[in-house]
């Protein structure tokens, strides 16, 4: 069982019954990214043997255990606490997330996602980094209660709509999500994020709320499910679910996941080089080229859905093949800005999307490129123009490898690629291999509408 942190216990005990909680969620995420979540009376924490011992569950209930061993503990950990923004004047609801354990809390779980991120800061500080920085841009959905999604770009009888692809940085009357993203980017503040910015993104109805930097790969994909969470719990009081599918619609923009990232020393970022061309550090490159060379088979974790690769085409600002470039928004990996005003070396990975598990997508990016800097990867030359546009010669010539196109390919990309497993851990590794490969059989025996429009009178 993890040791004793007495001072984040008794400072979460204090604000549970400073706030008067009656229920407290203790939620974890599963493999395919969803939460799970039990409830349980705050007094249990209060009388703090549910802090020690947590809570058993059944794991194969969740994937994460074979039904004839599948006891596990759910552990909370007293630095998540969050006093939800709904109940007052009711019972006052609080959320802990939790890490899982052995049934005899002898050690962490190896099949938890945030376990696995948790190895990753391990592997980070073995290297002689103090922390990763990552900034993840969730985009999603707005999707009005009773209309369907395919009615998407339907707004009512309003005069005032978004055509597809023409809504980034719409304002309102156009923009009818404002009041909704100003309630829940509140309610990001109040949870404890650090606020960029919110914004109409390039969809009709698809919103985003930029938060800062996390310097923490675990407290990131904390504070990423927290994200998706809380979007949902807010747009619920305005009427309308929330949908974080890469593609909802071939005719609108998909919703990606951009992570911005750098890591850092004692001394400042190891990603930054003032005297550089383009402001990196050769430790930059080379994570440049880790990531790139694993491009591929991250694709897996990162884009982990068949839908997922219904977002990866071109003409959409979203990355078909595996390249780097200043300010490039094509490429899969963007050095935004210009090197003057880089002030940390930041780097935009732009491939993965919000169907992804946070937690597993931030440890391979993040492994692929510490696997780069032990191996003193060099990444190709850099890309100005849109790889799309350079004939299939040329690619071939430049080294450019195709992001996969399926489901398939990437699960195929994974297994030749021995890196991921170390990234994730063998039982992680393999449980999501069987779990994709059922999903990919699944939909090859599904007829869609499209065939039998196509197909049926032949």
């Amino acid at each position: 069982m993890p040791e004793d942190p007495a001072d984040d216990i008794q400072k979460a005990n204090d604000e549970l019954t400073e706030a008067g909680v009656t229920w407290v969620y203790c939620q974890f995420t599963d493999l395919d990214g969803k939460i799970r979540s039990f409830t349980v009376p705050a007094a249990d924490l209060l009388s703090g043997k549910l802090w020690q011992d947590g809570m058993t569950f059944d794991g194969s209930s969740v994937g994460f255990a074979k039904t004839e061993n599948s006891d596990l503990r759910a552990v909370p950990d007293p630095k998540t606490l969050l006093i939800l923004p709904y109940g007052e004047g009711i019972q006052k609801v609080a959320r802990l997330v939790t890490d899982t354990w052995d049934p005899d809390g002898s050690d962490p779980f190896p099949m938890d996602p945030r376990n696995a991120a948790k190895r990753c800061r391990g592997h980070i500080s073995d290297m002689g980094f103090t922390a990763i920085h990552l900034q993840p841009e969730l985009e999603f959905y707005l999707l009005k209660e009773g209309v369907k999604p395919t009615d998407i770009l339907h707004h009512g009888d309003s005069i005032y709509t978004i055509q597809p692809k023409q809504g980034y940085f719409a304002a309102v009357p156009w923009d009818n999500s404002d009041p909704f993203r100003n309630e829940f980017t509140h309610n990001l503040i109040k949870a404890g994020l650090d606020i960029k910015f919110h914004h109409h993104e390039g969809g009709a109805q698809q919103v985003e709320v930029e938060f800062k930097h996390v310097s923490d790969i675990v407290r990131c994909g904390d504070y990423s499910m927290l994200y998706k969470l809380l979007a949902r719990l807010t747009a619920r009081q305005f009427g309308y679910s929330v949908s974080f599918i890469p593609k909802i619609t071939e005719k609108d923009s998909g919703n990606g996941m951009h992570v911005h990232m750098w890591l850092e020393r004692k001394e400042g970022s190891a990603f930054l080089d003032p005297d550089d061309e383009m402001g990196l550090s050769q430790t930059a490159r080379y994570f440049i080229g880790g990531v790139l060379d694993h491009a591929r088979a991250t694709c897996l974790f990162t884009n982990p859905t068949i839908n997922s690769y219904k977002r990866l085409i071109p003409e959409f600002e979203a990355p078909v093949y595996a390249t780097w470039g200043q300010s490039n928004r094509t490429a899969m990996v963007r050095i935004p800005g210009s090197p003057g005003s880089r002030r940390v070396g930041d780097i935009e990975i732009r491939h993965s999307d919000t169907s992804s598990n946070p937690y597993l997508a931030f440890t391979v990016l993040v492994e692929a490129g510490l696997d780069g800097i032990r191996k003193k990867v060099e990444p190709p030359q850099p890309l100005s123009t849109d790889p799309n546009r350079l004939s299939p010669r040329k690619r071939k010539e430049m080294g450019i490898r195709m992001l996969p196109v399926s489901l398939h390919e990437a699960i195929e990309a994974a297994r030749s690629d021995e890196m991921m497993e170390r990234a994730v851990g063998k039982d992680i590794f393999q449980a999501i291999i069987d779990r994709r490969y059922r999903e990919v059989m699944e939909f090859r025996a599904h007829v869609t509408d499209w065939e039998l429009n196509r197909y049926l009178s032949l």
